[in-house]
């Protein structure tokens, strides 16, 4: 749809559009919706990632004139209010889920309550994306190097910038290795990653912030043997939620920060293999990552309670670095609904400022942590705390803009270098770099597309890709606690977790995230007296957040879930696509189902009602806990990496992310990530 400028006279679909947006977002003391962000957001990105709208609005103003014509013999924009609303009301009412005019409200919405900066429903809702009295920062990334100034060779090329690549850096350039990082993002500053909730990683509708941008499709494989091309430019729910930037995840995370219990290590021998997994062990138990989850706290900077059930459950030579962030309505709430169930609660480890830390200010609790940069910079990642230490010994060159499309090697096992394309002041060219070690740290799914590109490895990589379970349950109505202050979780329960001995692991369960206005919204589309107008428009204001309970469930590994390369599809760059599938194994389903019901419990017993659960057992396009698939093993016929990360069949090649987990524990992954990241570059022979 194009739109004319406001001294013209509007377009007759212009004028339909207006009323129609009007109708879903109704004027009050607060502006209608056309006026409240859809002129704006269509205006600004009609063009661009909202391109997809003009058919359905052209669509539904067609619709709506043929109905309003029919019955009152006038065009819909020339209705009454009520006449409007009831025409309207009918013909969604007669349409499927996925019709034009449930398309218009979906916009309606986003423009109204998401927007890619402070829409009218923002201050309608009393939502503010950074509190009042707080200046921002606006922290850039260093610009690296450019490619021209590359070393003749390095002694390591740790490739993908992110908590395990960040964290793998930092060991081994304090060790006295020349490191070379690369890191396909291109330099941002934090201003570009937040107050956008279109395109940030917490909603992710459209061409996400953090990437990975158009040109880097996926290949999905359905059960049926179907496929579907996944672009990286739609919704990220869709192409699965990954993060390129400098940080990777942990630059927009919210930064729970978990170790995996001694059972994760030993998954295979806790509960047994049932038919049709690829359940193993770790090729080591808890006790020897112990001193890296410490390390790990301490360097990243964690928040939390040793003395909660959380720090008890597992064993530790010391505390964490900060004391938990502050209680709020929804810890207490949960508390005491807890106790009244027999719960054990507890505050949740962050790795976020409690207090001011390494020149660095505390947490000052915006509303919109997750998928967001911190607006004082209070939030760890490897972005402000391993990536600076690296480069501050002076012995790592940081090349940004860069993607590495193929490990080169001689054909026996050793690598002698990386090539790829890097964009940079001088445009866009090939690159190539030598090393003496290559560390692959891309993420679970480009370090597996990355290996077998370039013909390394053995049959088991891309093999045993697995992400998390997610039980989840939200009441539609109950008690006022959901506060809107972030981080968004605070409390957390770990009594499910390897609680029964037939529960296939179980998971942590905490308090769900804090919904931004355009969750609620389309929220309210189920909850709210009615999905459009004024009962709508005044159950956004009038109702508090709506309060949910969520898990992170243990996955069972399934033997049919992969990450291969595509025969055909290519990103722009010519490199293979990742080609996925998978499905859930019937013990995930079953854990997933207990841990929904837990999580109802809670909430019930806290005074929530109309609840409703959500069961998603699996996410083969992957996610950002995807883990596995280049998993450690004592013997090279059961995992893809010897016990120090070194690829199976290859002299001088290393992972450091969540590939290397053999099973991915009932707890957000990145603490063991980095754990063992600083463990593979500390046993990274010189």
């Amino acid at each position: 749809m194009t739109l004319v400028d406001d001294e013209q006279s509007p377009h007759a679909e212009e004028r339909t559009l207006r009323a129609l947006f009007d109708t879903v977002v109704p004027a009050d003391h607060w502006p209608a919706g056309w006026d409240g962000g859809v002129e704006r957001l269509l205006r600004e990105h009609g063009s661009d990632f909202m391109a997809w709208t003009t058919t359905p609005l052209a669509t539904a103003a067609q619709v709506a004139d043929r109905a309003a014509i029919l019955r009152h013999a006038r065009p819909f924009a020339a209705l009454a209010p009520a006449e409007q609303s009831a025409v309207f009301a009918s013909l969604l009412e007669a349409e499927h889920s996925a019709g034009p005019l449930s398309a218009l409200i979906t916009i309606a919405y986003q423009a109204y309550y998401g927007g890619t900066r402070q829409p009218a429903g923002w201050g309608m809702v009393g939502y503010s994306a950074v509190p009042d009295g707080v200046e921002p920062l606006d922290v850039a990334d260093p610009p690296g190097i450019d490619a021209d100034s590359l070393a003749d060779t390095y002694d390591v090329i740790v490739i993908g910038a992110g908590a395990g690549g960040g964290a793998v850096a930092a060991e081994l350039a304090e060790r006295g290795k020349h490191v070379l990082l690369i890191e396909r993002a291109q330099p941002m500053r934090s201003s570009e990653l937040r107050g956008n909730h279109l395109q940030g990683k917490r909603t992710g509708l459209y061409d996400v912030r953090v990437g990975p941008h158009a040109g880097n499709p996926r290949v999905l494989e359905h059960p049926d043997g179907t496929t579907e091309v996944l672009q990286a430019e739609g919704d990220s729910l869709a192409y699965g939620l990954n993060a390129m930037a400098l940080g990777g995840g942990t630059r927009v995370w919210q930064g729970m920060s978990w170790r995996f219990w001694e059972q994760d290590f030993r998954m295979a021998s806790t509960y047994g293999t049932p038919a049709g997994s690829t359940l193993a062990d770790w090729p080591f138990g808890y006790s020897e990552l112990e001193p890296y989850y410490e390390r790990a706290e301490w360097e990243l900077g964690v928040a939390g309670d040793a003395d909660s059930a959380v720090g008890r459950a597992t064993p530790r030579r010391r505390g964490y670095p900060m004391p938990a962030l502050r209680s709020d309505r929804t810890r207490e709430a949960l508390t005491i609904a807890g106790r009244r169930l027999g719960i054990t609660t507890s505050p949740i480890p962050f790795a976020i400022n409690s207090v001011d830390r390494d020149s660095r200010a505390a947490c000052v609790h915006c509303a919109q942590c997750i998928g967001h940069a911190c607006p004082v910079d209070a939030k760890n990642g490897a972005q402000n705390t391993f990536i600076p230490r690296a480069l501050a010994t002076d012995r790592t060159d940081l090349l940004l803009g860069a993607q590495v499309t193929s490990i080169e090697h001689s054909g026996d096992g050793t690598a002698t270098g990386v090539s790829g394309v890097v964009e940079d002041r001088n445009g866009e060219r090939r690159f190539r770099a030598r090393a003496d070690r290559i560390v692959v740290a891309a993420g679970a799914i480009e370090t597996a597309r990355l290996l077998l590109a370039s013909g390394l490895g053995n049959d088991w990589v891309g093999r045993n890709h697995m992400t998390h379970g997610v039980a989840l349950a939200i009441a539609g109505s109950g008690p006022d606690i959901k506060e809107t202050v972030g981080p968004g979780h605070s409390v957390a329960t770990v009594d499910f977790v390897h609680r029964d001995r037939n529960g296939w692991g179980g998971g942590v369960i905490f308090d769900a995230p804090l919904q931004f206005p355009y969750d609620k919204a389309q929220a309210g589309r189920e909850f709210a007296p009615a999905p459009f107008g004024a009962e709508h428009k005044a159950w956004m204001r009038e109702t508090p957040n709506l309060a949910g309970t969520m898990s992170m469930v243990q996955e069972i590994p399934h033997e049919w879930t992969r990450v291969t390369v595509d025969p055909v599809v290519k990103d722009r760059r010519g490199m293979p696509a990742a080609r996925l599938r998978g499905t859930a194994h019937d013990a995930t389903r079953a854990n997933v189902a207990a841990m929904a019901q837990h999580c109802s419990d809670w909430l019930s017993a806290a005074g929530g009602e109309q609840i409703i659960t959500r069961e998603m057992s699996v996410a083969p396009q992957g996610q950002e806990h995807s883990a596995g698939t280049a998993r450690l093993s004592s013997d090279p016929a059961h995992g893809a990496c010897d016990p120090q990360g070194r690829v199976w069949g290859t002299r001088n090649v290393y992972v450091a992310d969540a590939s290397l987990h053999v099973t991915n524990g009932g707890f957000n992954p990145a603490l063991t990530v980095i754990a063992n990241a600083l463990r593979v570059g500390a046993l990274m022979p010189d």
